[in-house]
């Protein structure tokens, strides 16, 4: 099972955003959530604030930070600074056009994507292509 932390902004990115009006929760990004989840990837929420979600998201376990994670797992951002601290096993996804004006600093997220349904469909295409051991 591939494992698969986020941080809450994936959840309110959109491509097509206004930025001065408040980030809500997209109604799609439940059904991208629980793509992942009937494809057999857990799913973990990391924030060191509470963040409730509405009914219709799959069960997802929160956790503060991202320790140890396990070989092949993902960590879906729309920050880009928060792709830099890595880990080996830890591949990163910048989902969103990211905060506007902002430049990341050397570090790099792995892929970039628009939004979170592109980056499900990423992440799942790369798993099927992946080379059979």
């Amino acid at each position: 099972m591939t494992r698969i932390y986020f941080e809450p902004g994936v959840l309110v990115a959109r491509p097509d955003a206004d930025p001065s009006t408040r980030a809500s929760v997209v109604p799609e990004s439940a059904d991208e959530l629980a793509t992942l989840v009937d494809t057999g990837h857990e799913l973990v929420l990391v924030s060191e604030q509470a963040f409730d979600l509405p009914d219709q998201f799959p069960h997802i376990r929160s956790v503060q930070h991202v320790d140890d994670a396990p070989d092949g797992s993902w960590f879906l951002t729309s920050d880009p600074e928060l792709c830099g601290p890595r880990q080996a096993h830890l591949r990163t996804v910048l989902v969103g056009p990211g905060p506007g004006g902002h430049r990341a600093s050397v570090q790099r997220c792995d892929i970039s994507t628009r939004d979170l349904r592109a980056a499900v469909l990423e992440i799942l295409t790369r798993e099927a292509m992946a080379p059979v051991a």
